[in-house]
């Protein structure tokens, strides 16, 4: 009893405040996915503020360990053990942001290292996960979207209320998108990364500069920006839909899709620097980003805004301004 007495003291209650947020984290999106399942994209931010705010990453490990460990039993508990093996994907991509900001590595760098690792992470699970279950996980996925358009099409067609010009229209629509989605999935699935990763350096920069400003590695959000090199990534994209074709030009495809992802991160660090240098209400701010989000071309007018800051460098322009 002596020996186990002194662990214990050695490292403290099994189960505390950081621990037992750890479990709830990792529990809830795998115990109730309609209502979490949002938070599995999240999983990095609490680890990064753990390994950030601890003493050292030996304690950190041990609160992460102590978290995960009831977590994972309930999962099982629940039949949704492999669900929960899923969020664990997330562990690495955590320790990469620590590891970036330990290093002070600049937010774009941080986010090269993270979408390598997050990619390798995903990559090694659904290929573990289709070698236990005999399936391919990438062909499945397909198989699905593909059904979804069927069903989404079937819903339509019994709709008695659509005209036949407007059936007609929505039938091609569909149709249209089915023999899409198969050239462009890569470029989904690697935009499904960077989107992941950009969410989770984001949240856990803007955190811990609110939790622990000395401890913040990287600048506010706002004054974030792409190398100016990642244009050539957008050029390669736009010469390989122009001249080339089948396979090649599938590829140019998915690469605008990411190259697309990546500028709307920068487009909106400028709209949330402009509207934070008009001083503008946090009301109308919040109607601005929902109006960008969630109107039909909003998306891609932030993105548009990033490719233009490429040259035109709109937060320079505002410094200037406020310097003469």
């Amino acid at each position: 009893m002596g020996r186990y007495g002194n662990i214990a003291r050695h490292n403290g209650p099994f189960l505390t405040a950081r621990p037992l947020l750890v479990a709830l984290f990792f529990f809830l999106p795998t115990a109730l996915p309609g209502l979490f399942g949002w938070l599995n994209g999240l999983l990095a931010v609490p680890i990064f503020l753990l390994l950030q705010s601890a003493a050292d990453e030996k304690t950190a490990g041990r609160q992460i360990r102590n978290g995960l460990l009831p977590a994972g039993l309930g999962s099982l508990l629940l039949g949704r053990f492999s669900m929960f093996l899923f969020t664990l994907t997330l562990l690495p991509l955590g320790y990469s942001l620590h590891l970036s900001a330990v290093q002070r590595k600049s937010p774009a760098e941080a986010g090269v290292a993270g979408i390598m690792t997050l990619g390798l992470a995903w990559l090694l699970f659904w290929s573990l996960y289709g070698m236990f279950t005999g399936t391919n996980p990438y062909t499945d996925l397909l198989s699905g979207m593909d059904a979804l358009m069927e069903q989404l099409l079937a819903a339509y067609r019994m709709n008695s209320g659509l005209s036949v010009d407007v059936l007609y229209a929505v039938e091609q629509i569909i149709a249209e998108i089915r023999e899409l989605l198969p050239k462009i999935l890569p470029g989904l699935l690697t935009g499904t990364v960077l989107l992941t990763v950009g969410l989770n350096l984001i949240i856990s920069g803007g955190l811990l500069r609110r939790l622990a400003s000395e401890k913040a590695p990287w600048p506010p959000y706002r004054e974030w920006r792409l190398p100016d090199k990642a244009v050539w990534l957008l050029i390669c994209a736009f010469v390989l839909l122009l001249v080339g074709t089948g396979g090649v030009k599938n590829t140019g495809l998915s690469l605008l899709l990411v190259s697309g992802m990546m500028y709307f991160f920068q487009g909106a660090a400028v709209v949330v620097h402009l509207l934070n240098h008009w001083k503008l209400p946090r009301v109308f701010r919040f109607f601005v980003y929902v109006l960008l989000l969630f109107q039909r071309y909003g998306m891609l007018l932030v993105a548009l805004i990033g490719i233009a800051d490429t040259w035109a460098d709109f937060r320079k322009l505002d410094h200037e301004e406020n310097n003469k």
